[in-house]
């Protein structure tokens, strides 16, 4: 699915997404053109990152979660 279709399951913004891509809390896969290819896991991932942030929990603190999965 294309950034647009995540932003909007996912309620939040393109520039966070490639924030979380940026600090390698999200590997998205990608297609032979070079796009950004986004899955079902990389919604749920996203959708777990923004649940962590409400309950304040650092990026570093959630890498090292992602870490132990």
């Amino acid at each position: 699915m294309k950034i647009k279709q995540v932003e909007e399951l996912v309620g939040i913004t393109r520039k966070n997404i490639r924030f979380y891509e940026d600090q390698r809390l999200l590997n998205v896969a990608r297609a032979e053109n070079g796009y950004r290819e986004y899955h079902q896991a990389d919604v749920d991932r996203l959708m777990e990152i923004k649940l962590f942030r409400k309950m304040d929990i650092s990026i570093e603190e959630m890498k090292a979660l992602f870490e132990k999965k």
